[in-house]
């Protein structure tokens, strides 16, 4: 079961960027449009959990973790995301978020205590080098607004590794249906405010047709179905391992990319991104053997 949800959430999560990518065509604002997608899911996440998991509501340790996931992955981190994607490609923007597993591999060696062993390093070491690549020839072959939103992907990826951290430490009996609801609505006030302060109020929001169906399928199931099998299996697998859903995610990006918006990258960009993914995949090996060594003793 858990090997099933960890497929659906990466096929859901590849396809996401091009969503957000269609949305923004059509004339989304990038915070509002963001805001309207965590809010619809927190109208739908908060009754359920409001009736499935009550006693969170009076849990101190579960609105903290809310609150940081709201402020930090919902919020910030999201709405990086969303105001980058309007400088590059969804393919880009997938293959630089591949760098996230490597940001949590560091966090979880201090936080957790899951230690980086060396090939762990030489695989973060692979990762950096394909991150610079990827930011260099985005840059050189495709203009510095691209450059620009690279930058700005990688910002949220520093930003929103934390709170996974932290969650996976103290998370264990909160439910998934309450840190996500509650979190997304937390994550939509401030998307909602920073958008006020950004102009994005002094414009009617775009209900077309394309505009509805990428705010609603982002909403549906790229928020609700997608985090609740996320922070359902981060309680049950390794921060890092989860992390590594980097690895499936950015090809998905990159051929939905190419089909829908004919999406074409640089072979410095790709190569960078290639990189980027191979450190992923040792990365992985390491895991999976440190885990039969584990099992063996």
């Amino acid at each position: 079961m858990a090997a099933l949800g960890y497929i659906l959430l990466c096929l859901i999560w590849g396809s996401t960027w091009l969503a957000i990518k269609l949305g923004l065509d059509a004339g989304m604002p990038p915070l509002l449009g963001a805001s309207v997608r965590f809010a619809i899911a927190a109208a739908l996440l908060l009754p359920a959990a409001r009736v499935l998991a009550p006693a969170a509501f009076r849990d101190r340790t579960a609105w903290r973790l809310a609150l940081m996931v709201g402020l930090f992955s919902f919020g910030f981190g999201y709405g990086c995301t969303y105001v980058a994607a309007l400088w590059i490609p969804s393919g880009l923007g997938s293959l630089t978020f591949g760098f996230f597993p490597f940001w949590v591999a560091v966090l979880a060696h201090f936080i957790l205590k899951e230690r980086l062993t060396v090939p762990k390093l030489l695989a973060i070491a692979v990762g950096f080098a394909g991150l610079a690549l990827l930011s260099y020839g985005s840059l050189r072959e495709l203009g510095r607004d691209t450059a620009f939103g690279v930058a700005i992907v990688t910002f949220s990826v520093f930003v929103q590794g934390f709170p996974q951290v932290v969650v996976k430490r103290d998370g264990k009996d909160v439910p998934t249906v309450f840190l996500s609801g509650a979190g997304m609505a937390i994550g939509s006030i401030v998307l909602l405010l920073v958008a006020g302060a950004a102009g994005e109020w002094s414009r009617p929001f775009p209900w077309n047709a394309t505009v509805t169906v990428s705010v609603a399928y982002l909403a549906v199931m790229g928020s609700i179905v997608t985090f609740m099998i996320y922070y359902g299996l981060l309680k049950r697998l390794s921060a890092t391992l989860m992390a590594l859903v980097a690895l499936i995610t950015p090809p998905i990006a990159v051929v939905l990319g190419s089909i829908y918006r004919s999406e074409q990258l640089g072979a410095l960009t790709l190569t960078g991104g290639a990189l980027v993914l191979v450190g992923v995949g040792m990365f992985q090996l390491e895991e999976r053997r440190a885990a039969r060594l584990r099992r063996g003793r």
